[in-house]
């Protein structure tokens, strides 16, 4: 049987009526059930007069109010440490992760239930396939592995593909090369300038 070129057939090559159709159920779904459980983000859908039953089209996207990154800072620097912005309980999470830190006072922190965790994976999925990625490759991730979310889901979604994952960790940078070339690794995961200086 030929190798389809994409990870989901199903919905990658829907029509673009069918697909729409299916974002705007969603949206609407993802709505009500914000509505029911998220008080905080529920209080501002109810200001824009934001209800499942006003969604009509993806035009409605542009009246839901966006949540940005200093609202979810002020969000946790009032209500620490993850301020009223959580959608599940606290219980079901599995993951905690840090943003960098680098744009904001703080680090941002996060946390992921294994649905969240699996629809991260998936959304990897697509793009590693698109780009040739398959079950026989063997891949390499040049990053830390600490609490920054970076390639974490990433590394996930080379494992639900079927690959052999190499987590590079807290190695120097001659040590990721060697490890690269005596593992024969067919895929390289790092930001673009570490990438060169991994050439270099």
């Amino acid at each position: 049987m030929k190798e389809s070129p994409y990870w989901n057939p199903r919905h990658e090559t829907m029509p673009r009526d069918q697909i729409e159709a299916l974002q705007v159920r969603k949206l609407k779904n993802l709505v009500a059930w914000t509505l029911a459980r998220v008080p905080w983000q529920a209080k501002r859908l109810q200001a824009a007069g934001v209800t499942a039953e006003s969604i009509k089209s993806l035009k409605d996207l542009q009246r839901i109010p966006m949540m940005t990154r200093d609202d979810w800072m002020q969000a946790q620097l009032e209500q620490p440490p993850y301020g009223p912005l959580l959608a599940a309980p606290q219980e079901a999470a599995i993951r905690y992760h840090l943003t960098s830190g680098t744009t904001g006072r703080i680090p941002l922190q996060v946390l992921d239930s294994m649905k969240d965790w699996e629809w991260i994976a998936e959304m990897w999925c697509y793009g590693f396939w698109g780009f040739g990625v398959r079950p026989p490759d063997i891949v390499f991730f040049a990053f830390s592995y600490g609490t920054f979310v970076g390639f974490w889901g990433a590394h996930y979604a080379c494992e639900k593909l079927g690959c052999l994952v190499l987590p590079g960790g807290n190695m120097t940078t001659e040590a990721r090369v060697k490890q690269i070339l005596s593992m024969k690794a067919t895929v390289v995961c790092s930001t673009p300038t570490y990438a060169l200086r991994m050439a270099q």
